[in-house]
């Protein structure tokens, strides 16, 4: 029998292709999961994405613990044969049964979570019998646990979190728990609407991750926009929770998004204007783009750089004559902004002005960029027209 290496060894390229099949096949496992608990459903869904939902309900053992010995060693009876694992002392189980004593259990994936001495962690395990990687292995008998988190999904508590973390994974306990999938949907919509305004922002995080997850899914839903708009205005919510809030909201079609993303463009300041700015470029309308082109002239040159290349929505003609104005500010990073807005936008007029910029602008670099940015715009088109040339032959008799 070969000899088990040592952690750094075992992170082999099989290894990550084995720990991306697993996520994949818990990522469907999940939407497998919502479907069951919130109704019918479709869509795809973002394979890797792990939330506090998904560990919850795919582990058989969810334990509050400290780390007693994060790089202990497993020696079995040939001494070629050694394993990295964990001890920890559990604090409360919180899911499943676990025998009296030291927790030990192993870590399996590619950039597992790592841990210190003396914290306390939740844990998310399975037993080790049970994970496809382990089940012909000798450590079957010797090590009972397996914890496939990764250094996304590595939680730390203490006083500021603790309560809010247990609590949220004790609802989702108790929502597998319901009898049927009506009072599992329903039980799921509220904890998910009641954790996406957690002040502690891993826990929202994760709610709006089991939000984007669930796709069509009736996790949300016009009954809920009592609940969703102040949370969506309020300044005091993480403009992370209010960007992604709303992306899904318009997806859904529960409200009348460009007027919302116009408002949060207008009221939204310091740094988090910016992941505004950037967000919006995903989703242009009317409204948008009036809030962007007057961002074109603020003092602060680095947002006006950011307004520029959100700008860039393909067709967007009304962008084209302020963007090609701003080839001549006096910053760089501005004019080069303006060139990648009018790259995106690819109308005849864009292309003109990016055109003019090629041949004639005073800074030789902008030229470059401009030439540069005509020439992947031609090869985009090229592939275009190969492809529909392509259709068009397949079709024909």
């Amino acid at each position: 029998m070969r000899p088990i290496a040592s952690r750094p060894q075992r992170r082999s390229a099989a290894l990550r292709r084995a720990a991306a099949a697993g996520r994949a096949a818990g990522a469907s496992a999940l939407l497998a999961l919502l479907v069951a608990s919130a109704g019918p459903a479709g869509g795809h869904i973002a394979v890797g994405t792990t939330t506090i939902h998904f560990l919850t309900t795919t582990s058989e053992l969810v334990v509050r613990a400290r780390i007693v010995d994060p790089d202990a060693l497993l020696v079995l009876e040939d001494q070629r044969l050694r394993e990295a694992l964990v001890i920890a002392e559990v604090l409360e189980v919180l899911k499943g049964t676990l025998a009296e004593g030291p927790l030990r259990f192993l870590q399996h994936g590619h950039g597992v979570a790592t841990y210190e001495k003396g914290e306390e962690v939740a844990l998310f395990l399975q037993r080790t019998e049970r994970v496809p990687e382990f089940q012909r292995s000798p450590l079957v008998g010797h090590v009972d646990w397996v914890s496939l988190q990764e250094s996304d999904s590595r939680f730390p508590l203490g006083p500021d979190n603790r309560a809010t973390f247990v609590a949220a994974v004790r609802a989702y306990v108790a929502i597998a728990e319901l009898p049927d999938s009506e009072a599992r949907s329903d039980a799921l919509r509220r904890i998910t609407i009641e954790l996406l305004a957690s002040p502690d922002p891993t826990v929202a995080r994760s709610a709006l991750g089991d939000v984007v997850l669930a796709r069509d899914a009736p996790i949300l839903t016009a009954e809920d926009l009592p609940l969703l708009v102040p949370l969506l205005e309020s300044a005091e919510t993480p403009i992370g929770i209010r960007v992604g809030l709303l992306a899904e909201l318009e997806r859904r079609g529960l409200v009348d998004a460009p007027p919302r993303w116009a408002k949060l463009l207008r009221t939204t300041t310091g740094s988090n204007r910016f992941a505004v700015v950037r967000a919006v470029a995903a989703h242009p309308s009317a409204p948008v783009n009036a809030e962007l082109l007057a961002l074109l002239a603020s003092d602060d040159r680095q947002l006006a750089a950011a307004s520029a290349v959100s700008l860039g929505a393909p067709g967007n003609d009304a962008a084209v004559a302020p963007l090609a104005k701003l080839l001549g500010d006096e910053q760089e990073r501005v004019r080069m902004a303006a060139i990648r807005g009018l790259g995106r936008i690819a109308t005849p007029k864009a292309k003109q002005a990016l055109a003019e910029a090629a041949e004639s602008h005073p800074d030789p670099r902008i030229r470059r960029r401009a030439a540069a940015e005509l020439a992947i715009l031609g090869r985009r088109e090229a592939q275009v027209q190969r492809g529909e040339k392509a259709k068009s032959e397949t079709r024909s008799p």
